[in-house]
């Protein structure tokens, strides 16, 4: 995912001191989170502020815009270790993956990009649990 800023404007203009202050107090609480920086020229206030935008890189950057995000874990290629006798070996963090360089994984890692072709595809299909 890569991030990137610009500078916006925005402009609050009122005819006496105490209309420009309710009106400015307002726009500063709506851009808290961007920072803002005010500058005066008589009864207008000039709000200067950043604007951030998150430009996905991957399809899993386009998932994660929508809140979709998964693990190796969720993955179907996700192989875990397994005791003896059948379970799961829950001690161990780590999995097999055919997709990972050396074959493996760990379960909790952010999946690649082919879970979520694979989904796109219509290969694997999610479903509720109940």
């Amino acid at each position: 995912m890569r991030y990137e800023s610009y500078q916006q404007f925005a402009i609050v203009a009122a005819d006496s001191a105490q209309d420009l202050t309710v009106q400015l107090n307002e726009k500063l609480k709506e851009l808290s989170a961007k920072h803002p920086t005010v500058t005066f020229e008589g009864l207008i206030a000039r709000i200067s502020y950043t604007e951030q935008v998150k430009i996905p890189e991957t399809l899993a950057d386009e998932f994660e815009l929508e809140g979709v995000s998964f693990r190796c874990e969720d993955c179907p290629l996700f192989e875990p270790i397994l005791r003896p006798n059948g379970e799961v070996d829950k001690r161990v963090r780590y999995g097999n993956c055919p997709i990972r360089d050396l074959g493996r994984t760990y379960r909790d890692s952010r999946t690649c990009d082919e879970l979520y072709k694979m989904l796109k595809e219509g290969k694997v299909k999610l479903c509720l649990s109940e």
